[in-house]
């Protein structure tokens, strides 16, 4: 059913009264609202890839498959750039193309990553260390995720998957206040992604998201949100007396309300 507001809006905002100009009219009414729409939904994409939702959760919550919804949001939701990684993750980074190169991957990817991090010196490495997820380990549960061809040459492309955890990883320290990113981000992101494959092989190893959230509690530490103020019930206006605390403005043991505001003023200006 149409909505009426917009109807009258048309018929107030068209250069005449015909009907091919209310049309015109409504058809660049329809665009504006389309646009402000796909825009609204970007917002909330965006805000739920900042608290640690999956592409496979948004996929699901909006009836297409992760894939879809990864082409469709991936170069709209708002990222820093690389520059904010650590230079520890830079080398992990590197270290992750090394690997692809190593086991004949045409693509770097998350697995690459992941081994990587086991051997890296940043917090990440620490944390899989103290879990008993050793370079070797990783390596045989992996497998086939590594690559199966001789080793290559030149650099390998980024994988898709890869890319979004690079993204992952700066949103999530983007919503932690973190004005960096560290190996510590990048193996938060792949260890809780409910549908990631690297998920599973942590678990395979004998290590859930809950062990790595508990280990890594300590260096991702929420930023506190902002505490609201809360009304004081017993607030009354010093002159009228009234409670209503949507017209009141207090100060320093006094309070006036709107009305009583708007009176002074009035009695000031005769």
């Amino acid at each position: 059913m149409v909505d009426r507001f917009l109807v009258d809006e048309i018929h107030r905002t068209a250069l005449g009264s015909s009907p091919l100009e209310l049309l015109a009219a409504a058809a660049v009414k329809s665009t504006a609202l389309s646009a402000e729409a796909d825009a609204l939904v970007d917002h909330f994409v965006a805000e739920a890839r900042r608290t640690g939702c999956s592409w496979t959760e948004i996929g699901e919550l909006l009836g297409v498959t992760k894939q879809a919804v990864r082409e469709r949001f991936i170069d709209r939701v708002p990222t820093a750039g690389r520059e904010r990684f650590l230079p520890r993750f830079q080398r992990c980074v590197a270290a992750a193309r090394d690997l692809a190169l190593q086991h004949g991957s045409v693509q770097v990817g998350p697995p690459h990553l992941l081994l990587a991090m086991s051997s890296n010196e940043g917090v990440a490495g620490v944390v899989l260390d103290r879990l008993g997820v050793t370079p070797d380990k990783l390596t045989t549960q992996l497998g086939s995720h590594l690559g199966v061809g001789p080793p290559g040459t030149g650099v390998p492309a980024e994988s898709q998957d890869f890319i979004d955890t690079l993204r992952g990883a700066t949103l999530f320290a983007l919503e932690r206040g973190h004005d960096y990113v560290g190996t510590e981000h990048a193996l938060f992101v792949l260890a809780t992604d409910p549908g990631g494959p690297m998920r599973r092989v942590l678990e395979l190893l004998g290590v859930s998201s809950a062990d790595i959230k508990r280990e890594l509690a300590s260096c991702l530490t929420i930023k506190p949100a902002r505490r609201r103020r809360r009304r004081n019930p017993d607030c009354r206006c010093s002159f009228c007396g009234t409670s209503d605390p949507d017209h009141l403005t207090r100060g320093p043991g006094v309070a006036i309300c709107s009305t009583c505001a708007r009176v002074t003023v009035e009695a000031a200006t005769v």
